[in-house]
């Protein structure tokens, strides 16, 4: 419809008014169907009212607002809700809801005759600026509206629910993934355990039954000879001597061997076996103490936690701390089985990274979650450390 717009139009010219008027009445207005338009002059003079074509309309002016002035310099369109108390809206009967003011900017054209003349010149046609306000009732624009995103609704939320569907599926396979390699390490980490355990009980059995076996039948002997009324006295000290540094690398020998692997690791064996277990301790000038209560029900595999926790503790206190004392408790109730190494060390930071070959407790900790207990190792520089186990039966 703007196409259609004259300078004679915009002037008034009651031959362009009638001409407008025809081609009006072949205007789609179900298609376009707005309540009604106004076309301003861009001094903000009236020009066209499309409810009364045929009034004189000489004399009316209606300010432009900042956004229409815009338009004029600049073009564009703006929308805006029309005020309640303009003559549009006060026209308007039967209906409560209000109107919606759209203004879009437009050229007129010289007319038909002026514009052939132009063009015969070479000259382009004049041309003047005007808006073009068309009124739209707010109900049908608020329709409109709702059939617009109802036609897009799909459009726009599939891709948000494929998305989270991928996203659910991704992050489930993922999580999978996760609780696989999880099982999987600590799959690998009981194999591990089991082999070294097997292990150890190889070289404890073999040692057990030829270098032990063969240090305590020398030690006997040693000690015989030396009783002997035959050996000479000389002799005789010389023979007891060795026979008792036998015995003592046959005592350091056994507890290499508890260290290794404990001959009963059972409940009642336990507290002999971490006996055995801080007699290298002892021997390092360490005074080690060893106490037991509680435990007479304690599962095997209770007892075989207590005794790896125990032993990797018992192994990094004599080795690495320096201490003076060292105290290793195992108590248990109906509740809990508790394993508690004390000693009064040079400690160590428990925040600085650990050496990457080092496995120890770290790799215990695992094990002991698994059983539903805690593995925690407190210490400080200077202060001693304490490592505290506590399984929930």
């Amino acid at each position: 419809m703007p196409g259609n717009l004259t300078v004679g139009l915009l002037e008034g010219r009651p031959g362009s008014v009638d001409k407008f008027v025809r081609r009006l009445s072949l205007f789609d207005t179900e298609q376009n169907a707005f309540d009604s338009f106004d076309i301003l002059r861009a001094d903000g003079f009236l020009a066209f009212d499309s409810k009364s074509p045929g009034a004189a309309l000489d004399g009316q002016f209606y300010p432009l607002s900042d956004q229409q002035e815009q338009i004029l310099s600049g073009g564009g369109t703006v929308s805006t809700v029309a005020d309640p108390t303009s003559r549009r809206s006060q026209d308007r009967t039967g209906s409560e809801d209000g109107l919606v003011k759209i203004s879009t900017y437009v050229e007129a054209t010289v007319g038909d005759e002026k514009e052939l003349k132009l063009e015969r010149r070479g000259l382009p046609p004049t041309v003047q600026p005007a808006l073009f306000v068309a009124y739209w009732e707010l109900e049908g624009v608020e329709a409109r509206q709702s059939d617009i995103f109802s036609s897009f609704r799909w459009i726009t939320l599939g891709p948000l629910l494929l998305l989270a569907l991928i996203s659910t599926v991704m992050l489930g396979l993922l999580t999978a993934q996760v609780r696989r390699g999880s099982r999987e390490r600590e799959r690998l980490l009981q194999t591990a355990i089991d082999a070294s355990d097997a292990e150890r009980r190889r070289i404890a059995r073999d040692l057990h039954d030829g270098v032990v076996q063969d240090l305590a039948g020398s030690a006997f002997a040693l000690s015989g000879a030396a009783r002997d009324p035959a050996t000479t006295p000389q002799t005789a000290e010389v023979l007891a001597s060795v026979s008792g540094s036998m015995r003592d690398s046959l005592k350091q020998m056994r507890s290499l061997l508890a260290e290794i692997h404990p001959p009963e690791l059972h409940g009642r064996g336990l507290e002999t076996a971490l006996e055995d277990l801080i007699a290298p301790a002892a021997a390092a000038g360490i005074h080690a103490s060893v106490s037991v209560s509680g435990i007479d029900g304690a599962s095997d595999p209770e007892v075989a936690l207590v005794w790896r926790v125990a032993q990797e503790a018992v192994r990094n206190a004599t080795r690495h701390s320096g201490a003076s004392t060292l105290a290793v408790t195992v108590r248990g109730d109906e509740e809990q089985l508790l394993l508690e190494v004390v000693d009064d060390g040079v400690g160590f930071d428990t925040t600085a990274p650990s050496e990457p070959d080092r496995f120890g407790l770290r790799g215990l900790r695992s094990l002991v979650r698994d059983v539903g207990g805690e593995l925690d190792v407190t210490s400080a520089v200077g202060e001693g450390t304490s490592v505290r186990m506590a399984v929930r039966r």
